[in-house]
Parts: C-alpha cells; structure tokens; sequence
C-alpha cells in the first residue's frame, strides 16, 4: 500500500514543524512531570542480546542532540526545529536534504524523556507522516547483499532507535496508551508494503521499510512491541495493537526467510563480523529479562501513585528524570566513532533471536510471564509457522529449537486451564505440525497419544460388542507426558499421561489419566478440532501408519486413533440418571468432528484407489521392510508383555520367534551368544518394565548374561559419574542389597577395564561405584535436609584408592556432577523432573529416528482398511442412524458407506458388504420389525400418473424419510453389482424385499412365478374360497388350480378399508415408488439370478430363513403348548394357516435362483428340498395354493435333478414325498403334479429306470385318476407309453412300456376305465333323483371318454407286446402270464363295467384281442389256453350274471342282458376258434372240459332268456358244427348200428347233450342230424335224447 500526496513535501514538513512547535510553546510545564519509559519494558530482552549502538547512531545528528551541559531546557529542543525550519527555506527539492537531518528534531524530542505525552504523541504523529510520505523518496532498490550505507537506511537506524528509547512523563493511562498507539502505528507504517524500486529501471515491486533496516534495528522494533505486551496495566487494546505490530514485523521476516539462502547468510554473517562482532544468543538472559520485569514493575507502581496525585510533583521523580536526561547528553558529548561504510539487511539473526524470545516467553514453569504474555507469543509465533513455518525446517539453528523447547513448551501448555490460552496453544500446536511436520515425527507421536489418552472416557457409555472386541497392546515405547504427577510411585512424568521414553508401565498398572477429572466439552471440542486441522492432509492416517504402526520402537497410533475414533462418534460418559443412555440423543460436536476425521480418512483411501496416490520414493524405507516390520511389532509387543509378566517366559516365546537370535559368527560359546543377544535386546528394548530388567539380570544365575549386558557399554574417556548415569539409565536397581553388589562388582570389572588414570585397581572402582550412587540419593532426596559436601565426599573416601586417597580434583567434579545432573533411575523420578528426563530421552530417540516419512501411497491402504472396517461402518452406521434430521451428517455417512463398498471391492474383503447391508438395512425402515410379521392387508390403491399406486402405511412413512430413501438408494446400490460378495447381508436384503413385496411396491419381474400349465403368471396376493367344480369340464383347456384363486387383493374383497388416503399421501407413496424406481431392483434381482455358488448357499438360506419363519415356525409355535408342568409338549396342530403370498414369494425366490444355476443343484437341492418337505409333510395344515407352488417347485427342480445321474436318487425321494401327500391335497395339486412329472417323463426316456422307481412314479399317476384335469395328462402320457416300446430304439418324446413299467401301466389303465363306471353310476344315480332324468345330457363324460381311452390303449398293447417278450427272454408261459395276461384280464374285467359303454367296448376289444393275429400267431399251448378261459372268459361271465341279477332299472337290465349276449357270442367264437388249435394238439381231454366249461356257462345265461336263447343259438350251432366235423361231438350212431365212438367222445356227447337240451331242446338234433333210417336205434338214441328234455 502506498501513501501519496498532492502537497508538496517541503510544505508538508513545514506544516508538521508548525504543530509541533506550537504545541511546545503552549505547555508551559511539559517537562515538570515525571517520566515513564513504555517503550523499554522488560519482556525477554532483545537489547539485552543486542551489540551497543555505534556512538553516531546514539548520538544522532549534531544539530538533534545540541544542549547545555548544566542541564536540558526547553531550548535545547526547540532549536532543533528552529535549524530544519532554516534548511528548509529555499529548498526546492526535499531530497536535497538528508533523511536524518528531517527526522532528527522529532526523534529528540521523542528520546526526551521530558517531553509531555501530547507532545511526544504530535512528534510521533508527524515522524508517521513523514515516514509515509517523505522517507520513501529516498528508497533505493533493495538486496541481500552488503552495500554502502544509504541516508535512508541511516535515518531508519536513528528512528528505530529513538522508538525504542521513546520516554515521557505519565499523565493518566487514557492518555499514555494514546501515545503508545501513536507509537505502535509508526511501527506499523515502517512495516506496511509500499512501491519500491527495482534493478529493472521503470519497473515498481512491493516492499517496506525493513527492507532497508538492519538486524539491530529490526530487533528494536520487536523490542518496543514485546516491551507493551509484558505491561500488564496496559489496556487491552494497546496490547492487541502491539501484539498486531509484533505479527507484522513477524510475517515480514519470516517472508524473507523464505527467500534466504544459506550461501546468503554465510556471506552476510561474513562480512559482518569484518565490520561489529555477530550477535550471540545468551543462555543467561533469562536473569536479566527478570530483572527487567522487576523494574518494570516497580516503574508501573509509580506510574500509578502519580496518577492518584496528579497535583503534587514528586521533586525526587523528577530529580531522577533530569539526571538520566543529562547522562543522556554526556553520552551524546562523548567522542564520535566514525559512522560504519556499509550496511547488512536483517536476516537468520532476527528470525533466531525472536524465535529465542517466544520460546522463552512459553515456558509454563516461568512465573516471570504471564498468561497474557504467552498468549501473545502463541499468537505471534502461530503467525511466524503460517508465514514460513515450512521454510524454518531447513535451517537446523532455527528447527533445533522449536523441535526441543518449542515443542516442550507448547505441548505443555495444551493442558492449560484457562480457556484462551488453551485454544491458542492447540491452535498453534496445529500451524506447526501442519508446516514443520517432517521434522516432528516422535513429537507428533507424543501430541497424538496425549489428545487419546487425555480424551478418551474413563466411563464410556455402552456400544456395541465389535467396538470393544480389540484392547490396546498392554505396553507400549514411553513417550514424555504433556504434565507431571504421579500415583503408584513408579516414573511417570509430569501428570502421568505417559511413562517416559524408556521405562513404559506393566500392563498392570493403572493409568493415572483415569484418576483425573474428565475433559469438560468445551475442551475436548477444541482439541479434536486440533486433531481434526491435523488430519485433514490426506495422507496423515498413512504417516502414521508407515512411521509410528511399522516402526518397533513407537506406538501402534493409527490403530489407537482409529479406536478412539471410532468410539468417539458414539456418546461418551456414563449412563443417565435414570438408567438411560445416550445413544440415540444425536451427535455433538465432538462426535461430529470424530466422524470427519474418520469420513476423511476413508475420503483419502478411496481417491487414492481412485488414482491420486504417489509413487513410493527411492528414498524411503522399502515398504516391504515396513510391512515386515509391523509383523515383527506384533511378536515383539507379545514378548515383552509376556516378559514383564514373568521375564523367563517372554525371553522363551521371543527366542523361539527369532526375535532373539545369537549371531552365527560370534565369538566365545553358544552360552555367551545368546547371553550376549539377550544383553542387546534388554538394552534396546523400550517396551519392557525397567523394574524387571535389573532383577532379571542380577540374579545369581545370569552372571553371565550381567556381564554380556554391561559389556555393551563403551566407558572410554567417561568419568564414573557419567558411566554410572548412562549404565542406570537402562534399567532399574534392585532394592537388595546382594544384586546390588553383583551389578557394582560386574560395573568396576568392565570401567576397569578401560584402565582410568585416576583410578588404581578394580577395587577402587567397587567402591567409588557405590559412592556414587549414594552421593546421588543424599543430595536429590528431598526428605534429607543436610546434604554432603564435597568435604564429606572426599572424607568418606580416604584411603580407598590402592591404600591412597583419590585426586581431589576427580572426586569434586564427581561430587560437582551429580549434584548438577541428578542420576535418574528409570520409574523412580516424577514430576517435572521425570518429564525433563523422559523429553531429554525422546530428543535423543529423535536424533536417531529420521525424519518422517510423509507419502500419500496407498501400499498399505489394504493392511489399514483391514484393520479399520469393521468399527468404521459401525461408527458410519451410528451417525446415519441418530442424525434423522441432520442431512449434512447422512450425506456424509452415506458417503463414507460407498466408499468402504468401493474399498471393500478392490481389496476382496467381502465382509464388508455384509456389514454394510446390515448396518444400513436398519435405517431403510423396510424391515420387519412387527411381531408376527408383515401381513397382507387391504390397503387403498389409486391411480396416479398413469399407474396404480397401493398406499400404505409403510409406503408414506417411506416416502416421508429422507433418510430412508437415502439409506435404501445406497444400499441398493452397493450390492448391485457386488451381490457376489454378499454372504451375512443377503437375509437383510431379502427381508427388505419381502416388506416391499407385501406393500405392493416391488417391480412386476420380481413377482412373477412359472408354471407348467398357464405359463408365468404373477404371484397372487389374496387368494378367495375356491369355487365348486362340476364334474364336466369344457375340453381343450389347461387350467391350473390358480384358476380358482384371484389375483385380484382388493376388487372383489367385501373387507373394510383399513384406512383412507389424502393427497400428500398419494404423494408420500409416489415418492416411495420413485425412489425404489431409482434403486433399480429389477438389475438387482437379475444379478442375483446369476450368483456364484459362493454367494448362491448364503442367498438361498437366508431365503428359507425367512420363509420358514412363516410357515413351519408358526406351525411349530401353535403346535407347541405348555403341560402341567410347564414343559412343552407337542400336539398336532389342527387347522390351517391363512394364505401368505410372502410364503408363495419366498419360495419362488428360491426355486428360481436354484433353476438359473444348473450347474450347482448339488449345493443348492438340499437347501431347498429340505425346506419343501418340510412343507409337504404337513401340507393340510398350509393354504392349498401354498402347496401347489411347493408341488411345482420340487417338480421344476426334478427337472434340474433329472439331468444330473449322481442326483437321480434325490429325485426318487422328491417324488416318494410327493406320493406321500394326503389324497385331498393330491387331487388339488394333481393337474400341476402330472404336468410336472410329465415334463421330467419327456426329458428324459430313462430317468425312470427301475420297476422300484415306476413304481413311485404310477403311484402319483394313480393317485389323479379321478381329477377331472390332472387325469388328462396321466393319460397321456400312458397313451404314450402304451403305443411305444421303451426298447424299439424309436425317439419318441417320453418314455416307452418296459419289463419295470408294463404291470403297473396295465394296472393304471384299468383305473382310469374303472372310473368311467364309477362315474357313469353316480351320474346314473343322479338322474334317477332328478325329476326331469329324461331330459339328461345323453352325451359321454370325460371320465367315460377317459376310460374309453384307456380300454384303447389296451387294445393297443398287442403291438407292443410281441416285442416286449422278445426282449425279456421269458419262457412261453411266463411271457404270456407277464404281458398277455394282466391286459387281458382288465378288458375282462371292464366287461363288466357299470358304463354300457366300456362295457361293449371292453367285450369287443378282448374279442379281438384273443383273435388277435399277435396271440395266435405264436403256439398257444393248451395251457395258455385253458387260462384264457379259465381266467378271463369265464369269470367274466360269471360277473356279467351276477351284475345282472343286481340291476337297478328296466334300462340297466336291458343293457345288462345286451352285454351279456355279446359275451356269450364272444365265448363261442373264442371257443370255436380255440378248439381248432386243441384239436391240434391232440389234447381231447383239454378240449372236453372246455367244452362242457363253455356249454355249463351258456347254460346259465339262456337259461330263462329268451331273447338271449334266440340269438345265442347260432354262434352255439357254429360251435356245434365245428366240433362235430373236428369228429369231437359225434353223435350216436344210428339204432341197430355198431356204436363205433370212443369212450370220450360218447362222454363228451352225453355231457353236452345234458346242458343244451335243457335250455334247446332238440337243438342238437337240429344242429346235427341223426344217422338214418333205423328206427329202433333211432328210437333208442331218441330215448335218452327225451329222457333228457
């Protein structure tokens, strides 16, 4: 900024000498008051480190300092004014006159320390404008280099020091402060940026004064600021404008640090001790800063005594005054050194010397400095890291000191409990290791545990088990504590927090962090607003992971942040009063700040997956090595909790991990390597208890370990004092006296060995040894008021070197050395002191440690992920869940969700998905949460934008919650696509589905299930009574059972409405529908359709889980009761379940996903075969169209099963189980059963092989015999099977008759013709009880024209016949009785069906069937013969008589007597054809007892019937005839003849004779004519013949 004017300069300066002056001669008494020195207050000093001021610059010009030796008047100033009023006259051009000739006059008269406040604030004033406007005409491009000395950069030396000297008498505070804003806003003029020149002509940069100012004058400046902010009566606001000054002056140096090269500061530093000796910084200043504060303080008192007694003047103040005032210009009289040539900017010195400042200014233990003063240095050296924080890393003079007492102090002041100071510090403490973080690696460490361990609740509130699944190592590397304090007397520094760097605490030990009050929330916001600045550098959790987690020596910080993170999202602090918890009160700020820190983390991992990492530098520790080191970190932290539990035990387990390993090449015995590699690592070790350590080796039997330890130490050129502190520093003495002895004896070998010069023999060193650890306790115990001297030292030891006494000299710098550096003993010391030793510690671990690897690589993103998910996603969850109302935090929570998804996917960890599931799930609001379940309710539907909406309940809650929505698009989303890493999370999902598939609100692909008769039909949601069938049904139509149950839940249901809807219900459900639109389920459901095996067995359980706790659980549960005694007992359950669509949805779900993995039906068939029979074996007490889709499930898998030869017995089981349903429950899913087995049937001829496995198969066929549907298809497939041969190598579509199948084949057809009488009675029956019978349907039944069907395909069978005996190897009789016969005795036996239909049909078809050209063609023995008689014919006969005598009606008998008839037709022409074939077997006793069989049946049936008579009597006269020209029935020979027939053949005609002439007389006669012409024989054979009749 630049200030400009259009006054010209000269009358400028004029004016500013005028008023000036004026106000001179006005006050009469300016220089009567006492004076107060603001300036020059104490802070810690600059000047103090300052070089004197050259006699030019402290003496200024001679017209400036002109005065009286007798004493200083009012003169002696004016005439400075008087001479620049002169020189002014005239002058043209202001840049003809010197700069400090301008000033010189203002600067006197600010040094006076006579001149009142007015007037010293008007010099102030006017030395500000001529600063702005005058001063910069003389500017000259600036450089870091050394260059002649300008009049501008000599007149900012004499300003800058008469602002530092500026003095005046105190008049009241109001008028002081306003002086020293005056002054302050000089300051800030000299500082503000203004044009400059540069090398370039014409070209203008920005730049200030202190570019033209060396490190004296820069540091006067410092000076005056820090000088007002330790004035602690100040006012606060001249306080906050010099803090502001100092901040500028700060900026702008820390500017230019960043352009500073070190070959720049060299050079500088160089020249410039050609010209005045280089500024040092003295340790010892502290003393005098306090001396100065005590001054300071003493002048503030007298300030105020003068202001209460403004009327009197204290003439020895004043005395005072003038006296200082005349030693001022004595100084100024004194002889003038030459004015240096050369001028030096500021630089490096600056910057040290107020980095020095601040940092003293910090330290807590300082009671010098106020609070106030270390807030202002917080605030200023806040300002430097901001500036430049990152360019002071490179400058190890500048970094030593913020990394030791810098950060020292600072971390000590975050425990602070004033509220500003506290703030500033954590604020501070964030700049630094936001800029100086490479070079903080173990004090980023220490910072990191302290917030943990200060924050972390002694009394959480419950969470969840996982969060407390994991417990922190029980020891880990001490790191200083930020405070002092101790509790069970072990080393503690400061408060406690930590254990020092060494000597970490057993896993016994109780924290004392626990014992201090809980961080009040405002607190504990601050510093997780701290940690949350630090963390948001996207590699930060990596840092800590590759520098801290890998490293043996540090603390596991990442997983110890991402526990109490994790656990920070949740409630802290104990139960409510009422028992309550927080949980579910929301988040607070402190749980916010906690979720963003672990929202960025996740944020960081996956844009590095995304791409953003860095590559790994050359430079770094390999990351393998850091990978195996972690391993390593875990063996070790195992060991060493094992060792401080029992020291043998631990040093076994790290033995056998390798952790302890003798080197292979070293010297002495196998005993001394591994003593000497246990000697390394009880030295190195800092996880171990130091307590233990020296017990463990000063036992008797680890002599040699003792000394393999204390031979590690390298003693060369060390005093005992120092050797004694190094060799104690590892580990504790024991309180014994005897180890004690052992570790001194085993000490003075090894010192001695280095042969000391002031020491004789080994013995001296014993004891010397001894003494000084004694020495050590008697002066730093402090419950020992007389301590020894160094004449008591040196008497104890008379005579104990060699017989001589010691060099006094050695033992008084022993006696010296303790008592300056006490000997601290590990876990001995607290306090400040055991902070001072645990801080010196990690300052020497630090120098060892490297500087931090910082690397935004995302290597080690799996390891930490790994280590992190699980308490991540429970802690995203937690905020999801009770951030209702808060869209930021949901937003964000959801983010976080995705990305673990994303993670989770890339690193394979499935997991993952199944806890995000689950933890989303839970807030979708789409799981069931009622107690019985969701059931299918009547709820409203409407119509809304061109499509039907079903409003309810759960669908305007849905829509309502953003939340909801939220949670279910993501969760969604995240496993579609990833549904093959889905194990735990798919019962969530399904049950999400199921709630969405009640409300009506899942797309129509999700509801559809297949079918084997009408196709894919959608699921119905209520099902109505099913209606009654008829027993005629139209032909030509496939219905399925569902026709009976409507697909319709609301239209055509007489329940009430269980609610009305509104408009912004409409709206909330069209909202809910839109979401779940964009959640697309139908990819979803697609995908799952197409799972892996891994991810299909969870699917498909979780899928039965729920459906069995619909279904065999609620039966189980009405099932169950209590006994007397109150244990349960099991009763059937009678009744049924109301229909559950859910159930229906379930189970099509499964089947479904079971049919699209073919290749895994092995795994996926005992899920679900399982779950369906258990289904069937109660099948009565389930809705009817529950069952059906059970029946069509286990059918569509068969099919599967079918195809696989190692799963055929599962298929046999499935259809067992299927036989095994109650017959009500048969015939009502029988039409789907037969299409079902029909299918599987057709697919496979030979999946049905064995007689054990048709069995089964026509027992299902039988058992739908008498559905009116389910019939059709049995029949069929018969039909089918019955016109083929399963061996005639034909393709046909099913399978063929086989040895197994044909008995029960027969069997089924005959059941199926046996029905069509059954039906043909009772519709019979019905027509007799109907008034109008006569005008019946007179057309067939479908159960008629079944069995018709059925007699066909037996008819059918003898062309399958012949083969199938050919095939079967059978003899002639056992062929014919295991095929011939079983059709031919169930056509027989539908002769006598109550169906006149069957009836004829069956007489007809069992008349060709025994004429047929396929039975006789073979030789049918007589024996098969006499079956067909004896078998068939006959007992059909024998029937048909009985049904006769049994008929109902006139019609039923006539159609009796019909039938009859034919079957007596039939009889004679069987017989007559058969009786040719006896004849030639020669068999004429076979063919009489057929004979007489024959005419014995005849007989019976015309006997009374005459119609029958009429028209039998021609097939028996054929018969007759045939048996009288085959010379079987011979008649007798003429009377009077020889009798030439053989015995047989009279019997045969006699019986024959007796059975027809009964019913025909003279029918034989007729048929066969008598012999002529003898009469008598005629009338002998006629004799008998009328006898007969």
């Amino acid at each position: 900024m630049s200030y400009s004017t259009d006054l010209p300069p000269v009358t400028l300066l004029l004016q500013e000498v005028q008023t000036v002056t004026s106000a001179m001669r006005r006050n009469q008494r300016w220089a009567s008051t006492s004076s107060s020195s603001y300036a020059s207050s104490s802070s810690p000093s600059l000047r103090s480190h300052r070089l004197g001021r050259q006699g030019s610059v402290r003496s200024g010009s001679r017209r400036g300092a002109r005065g009286s030796e007798g004493g200083v008047d009012e003169g002696d100033l004016m005439d400075g004014f008087v001479e620049l009023r002169r020189t002014l006259s005239g002058v043209k051009d202001i840049t003809a006159l010197s700069p400090l000739d301008i000033c010189a006059p203002f600067l006197a008269l600010i040094r006076s320390p006579l001149t009142s406040g007015p007037i010293t604030s008007l010099s102030l004033s006017s030395l500000n404008s001529i600063i702005i406007s005058i001063l910069p005409l003389y500017l000259t491009p600036s450089s870091l280099e050394i260059t002649p000395l300008t009049p501008l950069q000599l007149s900012l030396t004499h300003i800058t020091s008469a602002l530092s000297q500026c003095r005046f008498p105190s008049s009241s505070p109001q008028q002081d402060e306003l002086v020293l804003i005056k002054l302050l806003k000089v300051i800030d003029s000299l500082i503000a940026p203004i044009p400059v020149p540069t090398p370039t002509e014409g070209l203008k940069g920005i730049g200030n004064m202190l570019d033209h100012m060396g490190d004296e004058s820069v540091c006067e400046l410092l000076e005056v600021g820090l000088g007002m902010l330790a004035r602690s009566r100040l006012g606060e606001g001249v306080r906050n404008s010099a803090q502001a000054s100092v901040q500028g002056i700060t900026r702008v140096c820390f500017v230019r640090l960043k352009v500073l090269r070190p070959e720049d500061v060299e050079r500088l530093l160089g020249a410039n001790e050609g010209v005045q000796p280089k500024k040092v910084i003295n340790e010892e200043s502290q003393e005098q800063v306090n001396e100065e504060k005590a001054t300071a303080e003493e002048k503030d008192q007298v300030d105020g005594e003068l202001q209460k007694e403004k009327e009197t003047v204290d003439n020895r103040e004043v005395d005072e005054l003038k006296q200082e005032e005349k030693k001022t210009i004595e100084e100024k009289r004194a002889p003038v050194e030459p004015t240096p040539s050369l001028f030096t900017p500021y630089g490096l010195p600056t910057i040290l010397e107020l980095l020095r400042v601040l940092i003293a200014l910090l330290n807590p233990n300082d009671q010098a400095h106020t609070d106030s003063m270390r807030l202002s240095a917080l605030a200023i050296l806040n300002t430097a890291l901001e500036v430049g924080g990152s360019s002071l890393g490179n400058w190890p003079e500048l970094r030593e000191g913020v990394r030791d007492e810098g950060c020292r102090y600072l971390f000590q002041l975050t425990r602070s409990d004033s509220p500003s100071l506290l703030a500033q510090s954590l604020r501070t403490t964030s700049t630094l290791f936001s800029t100086l973080l490479p070079q903080l690696k173990l004090q980023l460490e220490l910072f990191l545990s302290y917030l943990i361990d200060r924050l972390t609740h002694p009394n959480p509130s419950p969470i969840p088990p996982h969060l407390l699944g994991r417990s922190d190592p029980p020891s880990r590397p001490g790191t200083p504590s930020l405070a002092g304090g101790s509790t069970d007397g072990r080393a503690t520094p400061v408060n406690g927090e930590k254990p020092p760097i060494d000597s970490p605490a057993p896993a016994a030990t109780p924290r004392p962090l626990s014992l201090l009050p809980p961080v009040p929330n405002e607190t504990k916001e601050l510093m997780l607003d701290t940690l949350t600045q630090i963390a948001l550098r996207p590699s930060f959790m990596v840092d800590c992971w590759v520098n801290f987690d890998c490293s043996t020596e540090s603390e596991d910080i990442f997983e110890r942040l991402m526990t109490f993170l994790t656990r920070g999202v949740y409630p802290s602090g104990p139960p409510k009063g009422d028992g309550s918890t927080n949980l579910f009160d929301g988040l607070d700020n402190t749980q916010l700040l906690s979720l963003e820190i672990l929202l960025s983390f996740v944020s960081s991992m996956a844009e590095r997956l995304d791409g953003s990492e860095e590559p790994w530098s050359p430079d770094y520790t390999g990351y393998e090595l850091l990978t195996e080191q972690k391993s390593r970190k875990g063996v070790l932290l195992t060991g060493a909790s094992l060792f401080n539990q029992k020291p043998k035990t631990g040093l076994a387990f790290l033995e056998r991990e390798g952790i302890i390993s003798p080197e292979a090449g070293g010297e002495g015995t196998e005993e001394d390597k591994k003593n000497l590699a246990i000697a390394r690592f009880l030295r190195s070790s800092s996880r171990l208890d130091k307590k233990l350590v020296g017990e463990y080796i000063s036992r008797p039997d680890q002599l040699g370990l003792l000394k393999a330890f204390i031979g590690l130490f390298d003693f060369k050129g060390k005093s005992i004092a120092d050797a004694m502190r190094e060799l104690l520093e590892t580990f504790r003495l024991p309180g014994e006296a005897q180890p004690i002895a052992r570790i001194t004896e085993t000490f003075a070998e090894h010192f001695f060995s280095f042969r000391p010069a002031e020491i004789v023999d080994q013995d001296a060193v014993y004891v010397l040894a001894y003494s000084v650890i004694m020495l050590n306790t008697d002066l730093h115990n402090p419950q020992n008021r007389k301590r020894m001297t160094i004449e008591d030292y040196k008497k104890n030891l008379r005579g104990v070197n060699g017989g001589k006494d010691f060099d006094p000299d050695y033992l008084a710098s022993i006696h010296e050395s303790i008592k300056k550096r006490e000997i601290i003993l590990p876990e001995e010391h607290a306090g400040q002191h055991g902070f001072e030793y645990a801080w010196k510690s990690l300052m020497q671990r630090s120098r060892t440690a490297g500087p931090m690897i910082i690397c935004n690589t995302a290597v080690f993103d799996e390891a930490m992920f790994k280590l992190s998910w699980r308490p991540l996603i429970s802690s995203f969850a937690y905020a999801f869940t009770t951030s209702a109302q808060d869209e930021h935090v949901i937003q964000k929570a959801i983010t976080g969700f995705r990305q673990c998804a994303s993670l989770a996917g890339h690193f394979k960890l499935l997991e993952v998905f199944d806890t995000i599931v689950q933890s989303l799930s839970s807030a979708t609001g789409l799981l069931d949460e009622t107690e019985d379940g969701y059931q299918m309710s009547n709820y409203p539907s409407v119509e809304k934008e061109g499509q039907t909406l079903t409003v309810s309940p759960l669908s305007i809650r849905f829509g309502q919650s953003y939340r909801s929505q939220l949670a279910t698009v993501v969760l969604f989303t995240i496993a579609n696509g990833n549904g093959s890493a889905i194990r735990e999370g798919w019962l969530s999902i399904f049950e999400m589905f199921q709630t969405l598939f009640l409300h009506q609100l899942l797309p129509t692909p999700m509801l559809q299930m297949e079918d084997f008769l009408a196709g894919t039909t959608t699921i119905p949601m209520k099902a109505s009574a099913p209606t009654s069938q008829p027993e005629r049904r139209p032909e030509g139509g496939l219905l399925s059972t569902l026709s009976s149950y409507l697909l319709s839940p609301y239209g055509q249901s007489n329940e009430v409405l269980v609610m009305e809807t509104s408009d912004e219900d409409v709206e909330n459900t069209l909202v809910a529908v839109d979401c779940l639109s964009s959640c697309k389920l139908e990819e979803l459901y697609a995908e799952i359709l197409a799972l892996n095996v891994e991810a299909l067995l969870p699917a498909l359980r979780a899928i039965r889980f729920l459906a069995e706790s619909r279904t065999t659980a609620k039966l189980q549960a009405r099932s169950e009761v209590r006994g007397e005694t109150g244990s349960p007992v099991l009763v059937r359950f009678e009744g049924q379940l109301p229909y559950d669509p859910a159930c229906v949805f379930h189970l099509e779900m499964m089947v479904s996903l079971a049919s699209r993995s073919k290749e895994n039906i092995a795994e996926t068939w005992p899920i679900i075969f399982e779950y369906i029979s258990s289904l069937l074996s109660s099948a009565q007490s389930y809705s009817v169209l529950l069952i059906e889709r059970a029946v069509v499930g286990l059918l569509r898998l068969c099919l599967i099963v079918s195809e696989n030869p190692d799963l055929r017995d599962q298929l046999y089981i499935a259809l067992d189980v299927l036989r095994s349903l109650p017959s009500t429950v048969l015939n009502s899913v029988s039409e789907q059963l037969m299409a079902g087995v029909a299918r599987i049937l057709e697919k496979d001829k030979s999946v049905v092989s064995s007689q054990t496995e048709w069995n089964l198969v026509i027992a299902l066929f039988r058992a739908t015999v008498a559905h009116p549907e389910a019939s059709k298809v049995t029949l069929q497939i018969v039909q089918k099977m019955a016109s083929s041969s399963g061996s005639s190598g034909e393709e046909e579509s099913g399978p063929g008759l086989t040895n197994d199948n044909y008995s029960g084949t027969v069997a089924l057809l005959d059941e199926f013709a046996t029905a069509a009488g059954a039906a043909a009675a009772n519709r019979s029956q019905q027509n007799r009880r109907s008034a109008s019978h006569q005008n019946q349907n007179t057309s067939l039944g479908p159960t008629v024209e079944r069995g018709l069907t059925a007699l066909d395909s037996l008819y059918e069978l003898r062309n399958v016949i012949p083969g199938l005996i050919a095939n079967s190897g059978l003899g002639e009789h056992e062929a014919f009785n295991t095929f011939w016969l079983p059709p031919l005795l169930v056509i027989g036996k539908q002769c006598i069906n109550g169906c006149s239909q069957i009836r004829q049909r069956a007489i007809s078809y069992l008349q060709r069937l025994l004429l047929s050209t396929q039975l006789l063609s073979s030789n049918i023995s007589s024996e098969i013969l006499l079956i067909i008689f004896d078998k068939i014919l006959f007992p059909v006969l024998d029937e048909l008589l009985k049904s006769s005598q049994t008929a109902q009606s006139q019609t039923q008998y006539r159609e009796m007597a019909e039938t009859r008839l034919k079957a007596c037709t039939l009889l004679c022409k069987i017989f007559l054809q058969y009786v040719i074939k006896l004849v030639e077997y020669g068999n004429p006793k076979v063919v009489e007892g057929l004979w007489v069989g024959v005419l014995d049946k005849l007989e019976r049936f015309m006997r009374g019937e005459r119609d029958l008579m009429n028209e039998a009597s021609e097939s028996l006269k054929n018969v007759v005839l045939v048996m009288h020209s085959s010379n079987l029935l011979v008649p007798p020979s003429a009377p009077g003849t020889e009798d030439t027939r053989t015995p047989e053949q009279r019997e045969l005609w006699d019986k024959s004779v007796e059975r027809i002439e009964r019913v025909l007389p003279g029918f034989l006669n007729e048929a066969i004519p008598p012999p002529p012409p003898a009469p008598a024989p005629v009338l002998q054979t006629q004799q008998p013949s009328e006898g007969q009749a």
